[in-house]
């Protein structure tokens, strides 16, 4: 017999910290196409996280309270240098491990 090279095909694991936390939240929020993190919310005048997960559709997705502030600090301690304080927020989009800031 000979050995078959395609017999075990390798899993592609992602590399840098970023494909890996797009990986590990795709497999929290499975429908979830981008994630949006803002420091204030838009009642509060206080600094207060808010996180939006949004489907490819642009169809907003319900997020328990308690696993909505761990992904907002996980992205927030991820990307330390996006200037979250003096932004309005941004959005980390899961599909291409991108974080871009929001429009306001």
């Amino acid at each position: 017999m000979s050995p078959a090279t395609d017999c075990n095909p390798k899993v592609e694991i992602p590399s840098g910290p970023a494909e890996r936390l797009a990986a590990q939240l795709s497999s929290m929020l499975p429908e979830a196409a981008v994630v949006q993190v803002r420091l204030q919310g838009p009642r509060t005048l206080w600094p207060h996280l808010g996180l939006t997960a949004v489907n490819a559709r642009g169809r907003t997705l319900r997020i328990p309270r308690a696993k909505a502030l761990t992904i907002a600090r996980w992205i927030i301690r991820s990307f330390p240098q996006a200037g979250w304080a003096a932004s309005g927020g941004h959005a980390f989009d899961l599909r291409t491990a991108e974080l871009r800031g929001l429009e306001a």
